[in-house]
């Protein structure tokens, strides 16, 4: 296609600056997965994200199927693209994952003559070009982006390959940044994890326990049913359609599924939850939530999300209604701390309860009636206050730092967008920025 309007610069299709592209392995191959830590890695679309790849977890092949299919097994260097899905979303192989094949992705080989893999990596994961591959995909609910189609996507790049280099230089700086923020919040959550196990079962300071139907726990601790504790109430069931700008927050199953968030606020939430364009006449009493109360999801596509829940914080009274698929415990008693309450649910021994009444195939569901069987361990109040706010602080300390990627990330976005297109430019013996 020639040269781009900026100087030194081109615009090529992939197809021209590339020695290979292929599609991974796309065939049944189940009964060739093995559990041996030496299998070959199988990577999947939902493994790769933005420059990396996630390698915990990664499916193993035997060593027999994966050379059967030599021709088709990754090399480092080569840059391997989500096909269906998050489409564009690239990574490149390392050493650790020489020789290892894709399952349905998309695998690039570049002409290291023309083009750094590292640079056009970058250049995949940015929006000019995922902008350019949505415009490409095809498909009802998930996006694909076909091969056919892949190889076809235009390409802007510096000629000069030093030029590129320094390019990922600038970008690489920047991801070092965001890595360690998210490396402390990975390490924070795992923490977290583990003392909330230990807090939840073995709470503070006790040398004494008893067994009971949910397993051992402190002597001085209860076990109650939820039955005991609260009283049962289903959402209400307005569509999508009957949004607006204006009128009652409503609180959806989907938005607890989708929004990582223990407490819904109304000081805080209330910029982006729903409304309801309907006459406060229309909704019930007990669907209106008030602070304390606990909303539980009543579906889920999967085991994770069954009997997820969030509590209410709604001091300022503000008319918010629980909706779809969602079940209302509001107390009988006050014998739960509010902190406390976002976290007594995540214990193994009542998500295992949650799960053992969850009914369905494909989605899975609970109701008010088996929801009240539930039994959960009660500390008393003060030990609850000092377990809810431990984990507080731990919660707090990771939103701290997710806040510290979100313009570190737009940052990072910006940035790409000047240097992957040309229209700020690097100088290759020092380390400033032109405008071309």
């Amino acid at each position: 296609m020639g040269n781009y309007k900026k100087t030194n610069w081109k615009k090529e299709k992939l197809r021209d600056i590339c020695s290979d592209i292929t599609i991974g392995l796309v065939k049944t191959m189940t009964k060739s997965y093995t559990e041996d830590p030496d299998g070959v890695p199988l990577i999947r679309n939902s493994d790769i994200k933005e420059n990396k790849i996630r390698k915990n977890g990664l499916i193993r092949l035997e060593k027999d199927f994966a050379e059967e299919n030599k021709g088709k097994k990754l090399q480092l260097g080569d840059i391997v693209t989500v096909h269906t899905g998050d489409i564009g979303t690239s990574a490149v192989i390392d050493e650790e994952l020489h020789g290892s094949h894709g399952f349905a992705t998309l695998n690039t080989r570049v002409n290291k003559e023309i083009i750094d893999e590292y640079y056009l990596c970058y250049y995949f994961n940015s929006s000019y070009f995922k902008n350019q591959a949505y415009s490409l995909s095809t498909g009802d609910g998930r996006n694909n982006l076909n091969l056919k189609d892949f190889i076809k996507t235009v390409i802007l790049f510096p000629e000069n390959k030093k030029e590129q280099k320094k390019i990922v230089e600038y970008l690489t700086t920047i991801d070092s940044v965001i890595e360690k923020t998210e490396a402390i919040i990975n390490q924070t959550e795992k923490v977290k994890k583990g003392l909330m196990q230990q807090l939840l079962t073995k709470g503070i300071g006790h040398s004494k326990f008893k067994k009971t139907e949910i397993g051992e726990i402190p002597a001085v601790w209860e076990v109650k049913d939820l039955d005991s504790m609260f009283e049962f109430y289903g959402g209400m069931p307005f569509s999508r359609a009957s949004l607006g700008e204006q009128g009652p927050y409503y609180l959806h199953y989907g938005d607890i599924h989708k929004i990582d968030k223990k407490v819904f606020d109304t000081t805080v939430d209330s910029s982006w939850l729903p409304r309801l364009a309907i006459e406060e006449g229309r909704i019930r009493e007990n669907s209106l939530l008030k602070t304390g109360d606990i909303v539980f999801a009543d579906a889920s596509e999967d085991t994770d999300g069954i009997g997820k829940s969030v509590v209410i914080k709604n001091d300022e009274n503000k008319v918010f209604i629980s909706g779809l698929h969602t079940i209302i415990a509001k107390d009988k008693l006050p014998m739960l701390d509010i902190n406390y309450k976002q976290y007594c649910f995540n214990n193994y021994a009542v998500r295992k309860q949650f799960i053992k009444i969850a009914t369905g195939a494909t989605v899975y569901g609970i109701s008010k009636s088996n929801i009240k069987q539930i039994y959960i361990p009660i500390p008393p109040l003060e030990e609850q206050k000092k377990i809810g706010a431990i984990l507080q602080s731990l919660d707090d300390k990771i939103q701290h730092e997710y806040k510290k990627l979100i313009p570190l990330n737009e940052t990072k976005k910006g940035i790409m967008q000047v240097l992957l297109t040309g229209v700020v430019r690097v100088k290759l013996n020092s380390e400033e920025v032109i405008t071309s």
